[in-house]
């Protein structure tokens, strides 16, 4: 199936999309809609009710996965993205998803808080102590506050 079939399918019910791509690569950026379940976990595990559109980094390490699910008695229709995951990417160049990060404006905050706080410790001040907290946490808070 093409990423142009795949963008159109993937609103269906009953149709499971399935990332069989290692975890680590479906959190920094995958199909909306579609469940990480790696190949071997999903070769090894139960197999999910339904329809499958399995999507890997390309067509014949997924066609693999589907053979072997058939050899394991897996009996519902199971689909491919063709071209795997870069094929999506190919169609929206900009992702779904992004990656996560911290969102620090600099790299400096990371180390001014914990100076602080250590600083705070060594003068058992609690005053001190409490604004490392938010020179720590500040950044993060922010960021996650515009998410």
């Amino acid at each position: 199936m093409s990423a142009e079939d795949l963008a159109q399918l993937s609103v269906l019910p009953g149709v499971c999309l399935v990332d069989v791509r290692p975890r680590r690569l479906y959190h920094r950026s995958h199909v909306p809609g579609s469940h990480s379940i790696p190949a071997g976990l999903l070769l090894a595990g139960e197999l999910p009710e339904g329809d499958l559109v399995l999507i890997g980094d390309d067509s014949a390490e997924t066609e693999a996965v589907i053979t072997r699910l058939h050899e394991l008695g897996y009996s519902r229709r199971i689909r491919y993205l063709n071209g795997g995951y870069p094929a999506w990417v190919a169609l929206h160049p900009a992702g779904e998803t992004r990656p996560w990060s911290l969102g620090l404006a600099d790299p400096r905050q990371l180390l001014g808080g914990p100076a602080l706080l250590i600083a705070a410790g060594l003068t058992q001040s609690l005053g001190l102590l409490g604004l490392g907290l938010v020179v720590l946490l500040g950044p993060w808070a922010l960021a996650r506050s515009r998410a």
